[in-house]
């Protein structure tokens, strides 16, 4: 009791230094000319990890110290080494509940009322133009501009318009319903995968399971304007942690799912950059993993599948392989300097500061609590489950990495979902084996572990509150859905704009905007003249002058719109192309709040 008092004092004071830390460490801001809130702030895009890894990174030296020369234990690494042990025992009736469970979610997917609300003429845009233009030419990266990925902003709308051989608003809110299913879907798949790996009973699993099911998909819902504690861009990343947790339980045979961690590596860069990052991180450190227990021929097989994989697509893609290389390679250098919003400093009365401060403080404890496993004996947990808290705590160190670009309360919130699944695990596991310590008869157990079975399963059957009507007129519904006209997503001001300028198009091949208005493209069915369709995303001198190559031909610019005052507006952060627009486009006109350039 006292060793933890003195461990608890040692870690509050790492802590206290970490926060003053934090402002002294300042990178020399040096010659970027992209306008935004780092330019204004003189602030180095690398200024906020580097203060994110040492605010961390303090007070966990102070506990492995601690650890080390006060305590006087011993790290072993056997304490996280893989081992095989028995886990057919109550297999039978805890993959009869996941198939049940995983049934419910998918009737609660067909009794959904497709959601009506009003377009977001902003990011739902990045959704319908380019996937639009795509259509029409064929082209990926040298078409339009990739700022997440190919196939969250393109090809998966494509293919599902395709599909339905019909382009509608209707269909793409479809498509990202879907993607949500999959996401709840593979968030259950998961928590049986842990329950498997913890050493309790068979009711205890199944109340374990439960519960963090439960947990689970309440941490992401299919209303689309809400802004949810998980992101269904991480599905690959959870996959990526089924298919590695797979491994473990016979990680002697289990090489096709190393295979599909390799290639999920790579395919991840398709589907979300930043999503990329941080599942090739995970896969570092499960490589790490991998050499501390010898399976060379499993890190041979992984490297073997991100190698193929590569080359695969290298061949595939031909020219637009190189594009999406500098694509991504200038979204990676540029998008910070862009968009990014200066991360508050723990503790402090800035804007955000007490939602960043509570997440970077329990990031920091969930990696404590994972590297005491390798300090302290714990019987109660075997190493295959020590192996996935330890991941669970990576990730949640990882994904916060989303929140360091642009640190605002909506992308602070979307990197708390690993942190509630990791505590979920560890609160859980530690009251269910307590529970079955305090009550000794076996009787009793039973009784009190079976009504709650039972209450913990009505509990999540209410929650998906399923409306059976929607589910009987599915077909009829979702038909009408795809089908209907983009004007009963669009405002008054949207649909007057589009019923007015619509016509007088129809003399251009293709616009070409400057404003943020995304949509606009796909809304007046015309293809953006250039790739530079997200203008937001744009900012660096080299983009700007590309930009202004591509345009020789534009007879047509929207120089401004609805969503401009979004941050720095087109004409205060594109100087260069604004001062172009304004010398080569003399004629203009207005319609609403949209303003029209003609050369």
């Amino acid at each position: 009791m006292k060793n933890n008092f003195y461990l608890l004092v040692c870690i509050i004071i790492s802590v206290l230094l970490s926060t003053y830390a934090w402002n002294l460490i300042n990178i020399n801001f040096g010659n970027t000319e992209i306008i935004g809130d780092y330019f204004i702030n003189k602030h180095h895009a690398l200024n906020d990890p580097l203060r994110y890894i040492f605010f961390t990174l303090i007070p966990i030296i102070a506990f492995l110290l601690f650890s080390i020369f006060y305590r006087n234990e011993k790290f072993s690494i056997q304490r996280i080494k893989f081992e095989n042990y028995d886990k057919t025992k109550d297999f039978n009736t805890l993959f009869f509940l996941n198939i049940i469970i995983l049934l419910l979610i998918f009737i609660q997917f067909f009794s959904l009322s497709f959601p009506l609300s009003q377009i977001d003429i902003y990011h739902e845009g990045q959704k319908l133009s380019a996937p639009y233009k795509s259509v029409i030419d064929g082209k990926l990266w040298s078409g339009s501009l990739v700022t997440t990925g190919i196939i969250n902003e393109n090809l998966g709308i494509k293919f599902i318009w395709e599909m339905f051989d019909h382009q509608s608003i209707g269909l793409m809110r479809f498509l990202h319903l879907f993607y949500i299913l999959i996401f709840k879907i593979s968030l259950i798949v998961l928590c049986y995968l842990i329950t498997k790996n913890v050493s309790i009973s068979s009711n205890g699993k199944l109340i374990f399971f439960l519960i963090i099911s439960l947990i689970s998909i309440s941490l992401i819902d299919y209303d689309l304007n809400s802004g949810n504690l998980f992101s269904y861009r991480d599905i690959p990343i959870i996959f990526s942690l089924i298919l590695f947790f797979k491994y473990l339980e016979n990680f002697k045979h289990s090489y096709l799912s190393l295979m599909l961690i390799g290639f999920l590596s790579v395919v991840t860069f398709f589907w979300s950059i930043d999503r990329a990052l941080v599942l090739n991180l995970l896969l570092i450190s499960m490589c790490i993993f991998i050499l501390i227990n010898k399976e060379f021929k499993s890190l041979l097989i992984i490297i073997f599948s991100i190698i193929f994989s590569w080359f695969l697509f290298y061949l595939y893609l031909g020219d637009e392989f190189k594009l999406f290389y500098e694509n991504s390679f200038s979204v990676l250098k540029n998008q910070n300097y862009i968009h990014g919003i200066i991360h508050p400093q723990p503790f402090s009365e800035m804007p955000n500061s007490t939602r960043a401060t509570k997440s970077l403080l329990l990031i920091t404890l969930s990696l404590i609590i994972s590297l005491s496993f390798i300090f302290k004996k714990r019987e109660k947990y075997n190493n295959n489950f020590k192996i996935i808290i330890i991941f669970l705590s990576f990730l949640s160190f990882f994904t916060y990495i989303y929140a360091l670009g642009r640190s605002d309360g909506g992308h602070i919130k979307q990197t708390t979902g690993p942190l509630i699944l990791f505590f979920s695990v560890i609160i859980f596991f530690t009251l269910i084996s307590y529970f079955k310590n305090f009550l000794q008869k076996k009787f009793l157990i039973s009784k009190i572990s079976t009504f709650l079975i039972l209450i913990l399963f009505i509990i999540f059957f209410i929650s998906l509150n399923i409306n059976y009507k929607n589910i009987v007129n599915y077909s009829k519904r979702f038909n009408e859905y795809i089908y209907l006209e983009d004007r009963n997503f669009l405002s008054k001001d949207q649909n007057y704009l589009v019923k007015n300028l619509k016509p007088s198009l129809e003399k251009f091949d293709c616009i070409q905007l400057f404003t943020y208005d995304a949509a606009l493209p796909y809304l007046l069915k015309k293809p953006n003249c250039t790739k530079y369709y997200f203008i937001y995303s744009l900012g660096s001198i080299e983009d700007q002058k590309s930009l202004i190559k591509e345009m020789k031909d534009v007879k047509f610019v929207i120089y401004s719109g609805q969503t401009d005052n979004w941050g720095f507006s087109p004409q205060k952060k594109l100087t260069i192309v604004n001062k172009y627009i304004n010398s080569e486009f003399l004629k203009n006109d207005k319609i609403l709040d949209w303003e029209l350039r003609y050369k």
